[in-house]
C-alpha cells in the first residue's frame, strides 16, 4: 500500500477512536508524508482534540492543523500550526 494512503487511514483511525473528535468534520490529506487536517469544528477544544488524536498516529512526522473553528457569530477563525 502507498505510504501516504496508509498514513491517512491510520490518522482517520485515531480520529474515529477519540470521543472528543467528530471525525465527520475533519478531512485528512497526506502528501509526501505531510498530514494536513482541514474542515470546520465547533470549538477550539475540538480542534485541539483532533490535533492530539492525529499526533498519536505512528509514523506521523509533520502535521499541519488547518481546521477552522466556527465561532458563535457564525464566522470562521483559522489558526494554523505546523509541527
Amino acid at each position: 500500500m502507498n505510504p501516504d494512503i496508509q498514513l491517512r487511514h491510520d490518522v482517520f483511525a485515531q480520529l474515529n477512536w477519540d470521543p472528543a473528535v467528530n471525525a465527520c468534520d475533519v478531512d485528512v490529506c497526506v502528501e509526501n508524508g505531510v498530514v494536513t487536517l482541514r474542515g470546520e469544528v465547533a470549538d477550539e477544544a475540538q480542534r485541539q482534540a483532533a490535533e492530539r488524536a492525529a499526533r498519536r498516529t505512528e509514523g506521523l512526522t509533520t502535521l499541519q492543523n488547518r481546521l477552522i473553528v466556527r465561532d458563535s457569530a457564525g464566522l470562521h477563525t483559522l489558526t494554523q500550526r505546523t509541527a
